[in-house]
Order: structure tokens, then sequence, then C-alpha cells
């Protein structure tokens, strides 16, 4: 009976590849420990001990690896990568503290070391070995091949759509270095350099109106996505101007017997001298308690109160000394207003929102003006000098500490998009003047046109273009553990060989 013999023999090949490329994948999957968590299941549900299956498992894996090499080792060392991954600076020993990527290799390829060891002395050889070579290789890889920077991840994470040069612009690599490098060279190139600049515009626009979004955040507006620029900075304008009418005309203070009383014993406890004192009660009646009328007030004369206090205090502490002091009881006399505004209304909430986007949308309003040429498109330089003249902060502490509104999204584009407005026109000029000298020059810059439009493409808002360049980095960390871990193991293995053959 030939042809049933013929059949059983093809289903035990397919059953035996079956199980080493099962185990090969297991093994990368769990860093050279599948066949100990084999074992041990086996030891459960059988007969045999768990270091007899161990035995069995580890003799069948060998063979399997003579009898195919290519797919046991090719196997093993795919299945791994998503488990580096997984655990890797982004993933379990990120969270767990370790940092860097020579560290983490380290640690994956030193475990890895241990799982394909089979005794003591070749778990530790293996893990040591492994460590070094796989930590220094994981290294090396990371100076050298192209990857995004940290900042260009933050702001993709923030909806912005990147080049590839600026996505992998301030990573640190020497690959990344040189192609940005390469893409800011190439903006200038007719044919080639339109598509770059256009892409840079648009990200430019993108990014001014995260910025805007970012500037409202608090009143939770939503612009309509059709509006960028100045028709998205009108839209804004409209709404938060009518906000604050609404909110204005229901603020009061319908009882100012404790506001009176709690300034006046904030002045008589301060530092200042009577003859201060009297300056500054001169300056709260003008400011504040002039405003009030029958015991009340209202509206429109409570903000501009809060907002003369607020002002009067940033000029007296701008000019220290004596004078510095002054400005600090009108601040904390411009406290005392507005805690009674928070205690006599339920929606003072409101205002402190609707005062939070005004302040935000001080140095916005500065970089349009500075961008009028470029129809209020502003860059990020243009956007943080605003920002730092809107700073009213004693010697700029809040810029200087990285904390005025607006600033650390704007310094994030700043690295990342640079402080020049794109210059879509030059290359485009360059091109047309070309062309108008000599015609046929059109059909030897198309090739490059199309080439440059492709690489900067971003059919799903972002480029693919910078995933294939950045897709030779997660692949070589991902595969370092299984190759220096099992070189490793081979090399022990023959030189036990040779030992044992002398």
């Amino acid at each position: 009976m030939p042809a049933p013999q013929k059949k059983i023999k093809k289903q035990s090949q397919q059953l035996d590849i079956g199980t080493g490329l099962t185990r090969s994948f297991g093994q990368g999957l769990l860093f050279g420990f599948a066949d100990e968590a084999e074992a041990f299941g086996r030891s459960l549900v059988g007969s045999k001990s768990y270091e007899e299956n161990l035995e069995i498992i580890r003799s069948e894996l060998d063979a399997f690896r003579q009898q195919a090499p290519a797919a046991a080792y090719g196997t093993e060392i795919l299945s791994a990568i998503p488990s580096t991954i997984f655990t890797g600076g982004t993933g379990l020993l990120g969270r767990l503290g370790l940092k860097g990527a020579g560290k983490v290799s380290a640690a994956q390829s030193g475990v890895y070391g241990v799982g394909v060891g089979e005794d003591a002395e070749s778990r530790a050889k293996g893990a040591m070995i492994g460590a070094v070579t796989g930590g220094v290789a994981s290294k090396g890889a990371d100076l050298l091949l192209p990857k995004k920077s940290a900042t260009a991840k933050k702001l993709q994470a923030k909806g912005i759509p990147l080049t590839p040069g600026q996505a992998l612009r301030d990573s640190g690599s020497i690959g990344s270095d040189l192609i940005a490098a390469l893409e800011d060279l190439s903006t200038s190139y007719p044919g080639v350099g339109v598509p770059i600049q256009a892409k840079r515009l648009e990200t430019l626009i993108k990014t001014n109106r995260l910025l805007l979004d970012e500037a409202v955040a608090p009143l939770k507006i939503k612009i309509p996505k059709g509006l960028e620029g100045r028709e998205a900075f009108e839209y804004v304008d409209d709404i938060v101007s009518k906000e604050y009418e609404n909110v204005i005309n229901r603020l009061s203070l319908k009882n100012t017997s404790n506001l009176e009383t709690k300034i006046l014993n904030t002045l008589e406890n301060s530092a200042l001298d009577t003859i201060e004192q009297q300056k500054v009660l001169k300056l709260i009646d003008v400011n504040l308690i002039n405003k009030i009328k029958d015991g009340k007030l209202l509206g429109r004369d409570l903000k501009n109160a809060q907002t003369a206090l607020r002002q009067k205090a940033e000029n007296f502490e701008k000019q220290g000394g004596f004078q510095a002091e002054i400005g600090q009881v009108l601040r904390e006399t411009k406290h005392i207003l507005e805690d009674e505004i928070d205690l006599q209304n339920i929606n003072s909430g409101d205002l402190k929102k609707v005062n939070s986007v005004y302040r935000n949308l001080v140095p916005i309003t500065d970089a349009m003006q500075q961008a009028v040429i470029q129809e209020g498109v502003f860059t990020p330089a243009q956007l943080l000098r605003a920002i730092k003249k809107a700073d009213k902060s004693k010697r700029k502490k809040q810029v200087i500490a990285g904390k005025a509104p607006l600033q650390q999204t704007a310094e994030e584009a700043q690295a990342i998009l640079g402080s020049s407005f794109p210059d879509t026109g030059t290359a485009s000029r360059l091109l047309a003047q070309g062309i108008i000298q000599q015609p046929s020059g059109l059909a030897g810059l198309s090739p490059t046109a199309f080439a440059s439009s492709a690489i900067q493409a971003r059919p799903f808002g972002y480029s693919p273009t910078t995933g294939i360049l950045t897709a030779p980095l997660p692949v070589v960390k991902g595969v370092t553990p299984p190759i220096t871990a099992l070189t490793t193991s081979t090399i022990q293995e023959e030189n036990n060989r040779k030992k044992t053959l002398k």
C-alpha cells in the first residue's frame, strides 16, 4: 500500500516543521525561555519530569535548527522583535526606570543569554557576553540609523504633520542629521524644493492652528476645520468677546463692607510707613473704592478695578526697592478682591477662564502682527518673542522657568520647524525663469519634481517616507538580543565540542 504510506510520511514532515517553527517562534517571543515553559507545562499534565521534558524539547529544537537553520533561526530572530519593543525603553523596562538604547538592549540581550543557556556556566557567560555585545550594538545603531526625535514625536502626537527632514531633526542620530540637512539643502533646488516648501508651509499653518486651539482651550472653543490663519483668529476673537460680555454682565459684589475692611487691615499690617500707606490708599480709592456705588460693585466696574490693580501692581514691582513693596500691597489687594468675587459669584470660574484665554491670545496677536506680510501666519520664533514680551513677571521669571502660556509648544515647534518662514516662491521663480528661457528644461525637471512630491506626500496625514527611513532602527534593536545570544550560545557549544574531541 504505497500510496497511504506516502501520505503518512508527508503529514509527519508537516507536523515536525510546524512544531519546529512554533518552538522557534516561542523562543524569540519569550527571550529563549520557551523551552523551559513548555517543559514545565508538560510536566504538569504528563508522566515525564520537567528535566526529562526539557532534554527532549532541546534536542528536538537543536535537530530542527540543523534540519532547517534558516527557518529556525529566522523565525526566532523575527519573533523577538515585538518582545523587545514591548519591553524596551518605551515599554516595560522604560516604566521601570531603565532608559537609553544601550542599557535597554544590554538588559534584553543579557536576559536572552540566560534563556538560551543550558547550565549555570553557559547562562552566566551568555548573560555577560550578550549584555556587553547587545548594548554596544544597539547603542551604535541608535547613533547611526535615522530616528524621530522626542520633540518631533510630541508635535506629531498633537496632530502636527512633519516633513521627513523635520521629523528626524534634533534626534542626535548621524543618519537623521544627514537626512535633515539634505532636505534643507534641497529646498532651494528647482523642482525639488517646491514640494518641500509647500509641505513645510502646510506644517506651519497647522502649527498656528494648534497654538490657537491651545490658547482657547480653557473655554472649550471648537474652531471649524475649514478656518485657518486670520479667519480662525477672527472666529475665536468674536466668541471670546461675546463670552467676556456675558460673564461681565453677571458679575457683582453686592456686599463690599468686608472687602474694604480686609483691604484696610492688609494696608495697616504691611511694611509701608504712613506716607507710603497714604499713597497706596489713594491708588486704591481711585481704582477700586470710588467705583463702589450704594455699597455695590457691579459688572464692568468690577472687572476694570481688577485690571487696574493688576497693572498698577506690575508697574510698581518692576521698579524694585520700596516701590516693589507698594506693588506687593496692590497685588494683595487684587487677591482680596478676587477672593470676594469667588465668594459672591458662583460663575466666577467663568471669568477666570475668559481672562486666561485673553492672556493666551495676547502673544498670538502680537506674533500675527509681526507676520502681517505673510497674511498673519507666524513662525515659532515670532511667537516666542511675543511670549517674552507679554510676560509681565519680575525679570521675566515665567519665561525663564518655561511656564509662560503656549511656551512649551512654541519651543517644541521652534526646535523642529525652525525660525524662518518657508519661502515657497524662491524655487518656483527660479523654475519659471528657466522654463521661459529654455522650455525644454521642464521635461528634465519633471522626474525630480514628481520624486520630491512622492517623498513629501502625506496620503494618511503623515509621511510614509518617514516611516520607511526610521524602520531599520527598531528592527535592528529587535533582532540584536536573539542574534547576540544565539551567536554566543553557538560559540560556546563549538568550544565545548572541541574540548570533548581533545
